[in-house]
């Protein structure tokens, strides 16, 4: 709930282009690669909506420089699943600093959700954020380990963590 009313104020706080599928506003930021290429990104903070991901997202519905940031609070081996989703994604890990430390790539899409067994996962990685790009981009098959993204946007990513911890203020 603490996170839910702190993404709200955040929303107060930033241009909020678009709801989420829990029917939320969601937080939208643009994330620079080093060469200057912009990826459009959502920001999954709610743990709803981080459950859901890219589930149910066709194809057509996610564009191909587009991203979702997974973003979290703290370090933790970060685990990963495709249920019900249309296309392949590569899925770049962060650190605090926004600095790719492991990429894998091609992580391939299953559509449903009737056979767990059969749905791809990955491995568990360590890591603060996971950033989802469809593998088909042109500017995700340029990321590389090492990489840091700068985070372009109101609020700044700082400001996002500290309105997070402290969660909403009473007045």
């Amino acid at each position: 709930m603490r996170k839910l009313l702190a993404l709200l104020l955040l929303c107060g706080l930033a241009a909020c282009q678009s709801e989420s599928r829990t029917g939320r506003p969601s937080l939208r930021i643009e994330l620079l690669t080093p060469g200057g290429e912009a990826i459009q990104t959502t920001l999954a903070i709610d743990p709803a909506d981080q459950e859901r991901g890219l589930s149910g997202k066709r194809e057509n519905e996610f564009g191909a420089d587009e991203g979702m940031l997974f973003f979290y609070l703290g370090d933790d081996e970060r685990h990963f699943w495709m249920p019900d989703t249309y296309f392949d994604l590569d899925l770049f890990y962060l650190d605090k600093d926004l600095r790719i430390t492991d990429i894998i790539r091609r992580l391939p899409h299953y559509v449903g959700r009737s056979n767990p067994e059969l749905i791809p996962r990955a491995r568990g990685v360590w890591a603060r954020h996971v950033l989802e790009m469809k593998s088909t981009s042109g500017v995700a098959q340029r990321l590389k380990t090492g990489d840091i993204l700068k985070w372009k946007g109101t609020p700044s990513l700082k400001e996002t963590e500290d309105q997070l911890l402290q969660g909403p203020r009473s007045n």
